[in-house]
């Protein structure tokens, strides 16, 4: 098994099946910086898999992390399994969607339709 804290960087943007079923079956904490350098993390709990370089949540508070990420922080990621101790953390660039008609057709099939769509490209994989 892999410890959390023994994360390493792999040489690849794309999770394997096992490191998308972490980030579809465990809450996901993201993580920004503001224009000062702060961090900032919270949990999303809408975090989905699009592909094996692509996460996607919906922004629904429209707040500290989501502000961060208009500026053009980068985002990292985490979703571990505590009784396992298995985790896998990724940096990734954000696309944002208001209002356009990719965030109205994501939207569409959701809860939320005053959200927006933040889809994520994963650029780095750690596990």
């Amino acid at each position: 098994r892999k410890d959390i804290l023994s994360m390493k960087k792999l040489n690849t943007n794309k999770l394997t099946e096992e490191q998308a079923n972490l980030f579809k079956n465990n809450l996901v904490y993201l993580s920004t910086v503001d224009a000062d350098g702060n961090p900032q993390v919270g949990p999303k709990g809408s975090m989905t898999v699009l592909d094996p370089s692509h996460l996607q949540y919906l922004e629904k508070t429209k707040g500290e992390a989501y502000e961060n990420i208009k500026r053009g922080s980068k985002v990292a990621l985490v979703a571990a399994d505590v009784p396992s101790h298995t985790a896998v953390r990724v940096l990734a660039t954000a696309e944002v969607h208001e209002d356009d008609d990719y965030a109205k057709k994501v939207l569409a099939k959701t809860e939320f339709p005053n959200a927006f769509v933040v889809n994520l490209n994963i650029e780095e994989v750690f596990a």
